[in-house]
């Protein structure tokens, strides 16, 4: 195990932070180390195994981890193609600063005291502004100031999709699953089309289900369908039915209920939200809009 030191890493003394793109050629590997500081670190492309603090979790394009500096991890390249990792690294102790402004009754935050760091996956848009945000910050001075703006948009964007939370020790095939499922055209086929891209039997998956997502495979599959009607509500002028039909349901009130459990309010609140107007009956910090 290599120890790295935050020191030895950057390009100046003065320098907050790390941020780089490392390209891994097939057959090679990150070695594994130990670090005196953390790290963001996401797939840009291909695939990787990253074996950390002892347990092996597959890494594929959209998958961020979040390491700590008590972590120790080494990525290896299995596959015949490249892969390429953005990896952001900077002094753990700023993350007490940003705990105790932001998530103070957080306990998970940053995976908090968990074996495995955590891990997410960024959906399309999400992934988008991510890699946006890396190229707007790839060659901006390395200073704090840059550095706060990096962490608290890429913590945003975590925090912004709690649904997409992978547990890194679940199952490969779950995991697929899991990730493939979020296209819109499979979501149109519901819970029929999760199982199978699980390939396992419905108690299997139901199971495994409640197991690493607390929910069953209906919720699952609901969550995203939920996640996707938003973003259609707010970047597009499709009618809300026409967005329910869309999502495999034939029964208008059923969607509507599904959407404002995951949201708070309903579609048609929330596209007005989303576009700055205002609407009659709901509730906006305790005050209602006439």
């Amino acid at each position: 195990m290599i120890p790295v030191k935050f020191k030895n890493i950057l390009s100046s003394p003065e320098d907050k932070f790390r941020l780089t793109r490392l390209f891994i050629p097939p057959g090679s590997q990150i070695y594994g180390h130990s670090h005196d500081f953390a790290e963001v670190n996401w797939m840009d492309s291909g695939e990787a195994l990253h074996v950390v603090n002892g347990e092996s979790v597959l890494m594929r394009p959209n998958h961020l981890v979040m390491i700590r500096k008590k972590d120790k991890h080494e990525f290896r390249n299995t596959g015949e193609s490249p892969f390429i990792l953005v990896s952001l690294a900077f002094r753990e102790e700023i993350l007490g600063d940003i705990r105790e402004r932001y998530f103070p009754d957080n306990p998970s935050f940053f995976g908090g005291d968990s074996k495995l760091p955590r891990m997410v996956e960024l959906d399309g848009n999400l992934r988008r502004h991510a890699d946006e945000l890396v190229d707007l910050m790839l060659y901006s001075p390395r200073t704090q100031f840059y550095l706060d703006l990096l962490l608290l948009n890429l913590l945003f964007l975590i925090e912004n999709q709690p649904s997409r939370e992978i547990p890194p020790l679940c199952p490969d095939w779950l995991k697929r699953a899991y990730g493939t499922i979020q296209n819109p055209e499979l979501l149109t086929g519901g819970v029929k089309n999760f199982q199978k891209l699980c390939g396992k039997s419905a108690t299997h998956v139901s199971r495994a289900c409640q197991k690493w997502f607390k929910a069953t495979p209906s919720e699952v599959v609901n969550r995203f369908r939920m996640d996707f009607a938003a973003r259609e509500l707010a970047g597009t002028e499709r009618p809300i039915v026409e967005i329910c039909l869309g999502m495999g349901f034939d029964s208008l009130s059923h969607f509507y209920s599904l959407f404002k459990k995951r949201h708070g309010i309903s579609p048609r609140g929330y596209r007005l939200r989303n576009r700055g107007g205002t609407f009659a009956g709901e509730i906006n910090n305790g005050y209602p809009i006439h």
